[in-house]
């Protein structure tokens, strides 16, 4: 992130976080069924309003504690990928259509010898709180004018869907014991896992050097990788 870059960057007050966040949710006929649909699911039902408030409410805090206006920038950036992250399971199986062995054992690799129903309910759940504090932190890192990291951060959504889909393919092959398959798809699978990790790296680093008014201060990551 450039000199000219953070002087544009706008701290904004956990209230004015929450508030964006949720006319963010109501402006959100517009977009993608991937979107759309668990926003909707959030918005007209009070047991997941809930849940998303209070869940996006501890992301947001941490935000409008973070030093300004650097640090708010950097904090909404990792809230974002950790969403971008958190749904990446059910973006897939819904995209695809995943049924029998294969599905179980997807949700077996995320939770373990766990009863598959309630994995199942459980990621489900887990997708409708990410997509929607997803799109809030999106529009919010827009909303300060950290236009690097809306680049950066809509190249990594779609690396990564990249990257579940060839881990997808990977798992399913295992499954039906496809080896010759397994055996194309583990070296492509490992590539892309470190384009993704090197671009989520870019963006959760300080790269530069940066100055405050006047002050020096030297590079350093802001945050770890998640």
């Amino acid at each position: 992130m450039t000199e000219g870059h953070m002087a544009r960057l706008e701290g904004l007050s956990f209230k004015r976080l929450m508030d964006a966040s949720e006319q963010a949710l109501w402006r959100a006929d517009h977009l993608p069924d991937y979107y759309r649909q668990p926003i909707r699911q959030v918005l007209y039902d009070c047991v997941r309003y809930r849940s998303w408030e209070a869940s996006h409410a501890r992301m947001m805090q941490q935000a409008a504690d973070a030093a300004r206006p650097i640090g708010q920038a950097f904090s909404l950036r990792e809230t974002t990928v950790r969403m971008i992250h958190r749904r990446g399971l059910f973006d897939y199986l819904r995209t695809h259509e995943v049924r029998g062995a294969a599905r179980e054992r997807l949700f077996e690799v995320f939770y373990g010898p766990m009863d598959f129903r309630t994995a199942v309910l459980s990621e489900h759940r887990q997708y409708v709180l990410a997509a929607s504090s997803g799109y809030c932190g999106e529009v919010l890192v827009g909303s300060i004018h950290d236009s690097s990291g809306s680049r950066l951060l809509e190249r990594y959504e779609d690396l990564y869907r990249d990257y579940f889909e060839i881990f997808g393919r990977f798992v399913t092959a295992e499954v039906t014991g496809d080896r010759d398959l397994v055996t194309v798809l583990r070296p492509e699978m490992l590539r892309q896992r470190a384009i993704t990790d090197r671009l989520r790296l870019q963006i959760l680093s300080v790269r530069q050097e940066r100055y405050f008014g006047g002050h020096h201060e030297r590079p350093r990551r802001a945050f770890a990788a998640v």
